[in-house]
């Protein structure tokens, strides 16, 4: 049977990840059930329909994203669904049909001739150059939208109460700005123009703008100010930073995000924002079967109200492949500071972090995803919420001496109050990105 162009992409690339991934996680699997003796019910992958809890997570703990024993043990519980085929919006799949036959890794390893769609639709994970291949397609995957909205936007801080499943708001310890938008100006998808915006943009690939910081620990120089980043297509090329608060104006280049104060601030970023991959180093570390959320139930996902109190709630999670995904900064002094990401294998989005100083694991993260279908056809994906946990926040020291257990972490999305996030709406004007406007 001869199949039409889209759906040869489709099932071509859909039956190649399956087909190279069913032997690999077939055989992990079967090694880690080997070395499973202790518990025999750990040995077994979740089944749908179960639900995990306090009472059964230690029986999935290899099935578990980083940083889920954590919120499992305060609360959230997993209902366990079918895994589900999600394929790509029409639009992805269309631009990938059309481009991805030229697009290359040159002798640096940067791609080449990349227009848009995904740039590796097929990747063998024995091939010298899949860590690479990877990352590209999960920077330039089928969730990354051609323009988003959110307001408020920010790393929102939560800490427990007295109550064992309860947690309130730290406003003062949140970094949050009125809105945040974003516009992608080349490997455009979804919302036309397409692929580019015009010429006139030559050189950029997206820009992202924080309107009016409200501030958060240590930004008291930032209240009030706004600014946005530009990521160019050149590969060499760092993002530039337009910062406006006081009257004042600065620009240059990011930095590397190198601790968890910092990365408590910029965490959000890892929604849509991604940090630019020429300036890592990547190793393939593997596969693995993970939960993840892709079809969150509410939004923000994950966060209920009982008793008049902020509350985990239950969330389905479905058994997903997993590429592991070592990532380290090329700027000298940083090389201890590495970040491991699962990334699905299907949709390339990713569902869990883990990031590191040196050996010592500090930090850990997981992703709620809620998937819908795309009007032509496929899914979209949008960030229903976020668990980020820095582990030396779990733990409260007294003035007098001695130490309790505590729960502390952020999400993306705040878990009260007013909340809007929109995408691919075509609304998000050039013009919110020129210096000259900026303190307007």
């Amino acid at each position: 049977m001869i199949l039409p162009i889209r759906s040869v992409v489709v099932a071509t690339h859909y039956a190649f990840v399956m087909l190279n991934l069913f032997s690999i996680f077939t055989a992990n699997a079967f090694a880690q059930q080997s070395a499973t003796t202790a518990n025999p019910a750990s040995a077994s992958a979740p089944q749908s329909g179960s639900l995990i809890n306090t009472a059964n997570a230690s029986n999935y703990s290899r099935f578990l994203p980083p940083g889920a024993d954590v919120a499992i043990k305060y609360g959230l519980a997993m209902r366990v669904v079918s895994s589900k085929r999600l394929d790509w919006s029409a639009g992805f799949t269309a631009e990938t049909e059309q481009y991805s036959g030229q697009v290359r890794l040159d002798d640096e390893d940067d791609i080449v001739n990349y227009v848009a769609g995904m740039p590796f639709p097929t990747v063998s994970t024995s091939e010298p150059k899949a860590a690479i291949k990877i990352a590209y397609n999960w920077h330039m995957g089928p969730f990354m939208p051609d323009d988003f909205s959110q307001e408020p936007w920010g790393s929102f801080a939560y800490s427990s109460t007295d109550s064992l499943n309860g947690f309130v708001p730290e406003e003062w310890n949140n970094y949050t700005c009125t809105q945040f938008v974003f516009l992608r100006y080349a490997h455009r998808t979804e919302v036309d123009p397409r692929p580019t915006l015009g010429p006139k943009e030559d050189g950029v690939e997206w820009k992202a703008r924080c309107l009016y910081w409200n501030g958060g620990p240590d930004m008291s120089p930032c209240v009030g100010g706004t600014g946005f980043v530009v990521r160019y297509l050149d590969p060499h090329k760092p993002d530039a930073e337009y910062l406006s608060g006081g009257g004042s104006r600065r620009y240059g280049g990011r930095v590397v995000i190198s601790d968890e104060k910092c990365r408590g601030c910029h965490q959000p970023f890892w929604a849509y924002a991604l940090p630019k991959t020429e300036e890592y180093s990547y190793r393939l570390l593997g596969t693995t079967l993970m939960l993840a959320c892709l079809t969150a139930d509410h939004e923000p996902a994950g966060i209920v109200e009982r008793n008049s109190a902020l509350a985990f709630g239950e969330e389905a999670f479905q058994l997903r492949n997993a590429y592991i995904l070592e990532m380290t900064p090329k700027v000298s002094g940083h090389e201890n500071v590495r970040t491991i990401v699962y990334i699905d294998a299907e949709a390339y989005v990713w569902l869990g972090a883990e990031f590191f100083a040196g050996n010592e694991q500090t930090e850990a993260a997981f992703p709620f995803w809620r998937s819908h279908p795309s009007p032509s056809g496929g899914y979209l994906f949008d960030l229903a919420g976020e668990f980020y946990v820095p582990f030396d926040q779990l733990t409260s020291h007294h003035f007098l001496g001695g130490a309790t257990s505590r729960l502390f972490f952020r999400s993306l999305a705040p878990a009260h109050g007013e909340f809007s996030q929109k995408i691919n709406t075509g609304k998000v004007s050039v013009d919110l990105f020129d210096p000259d406007k900026l303190a307007r």
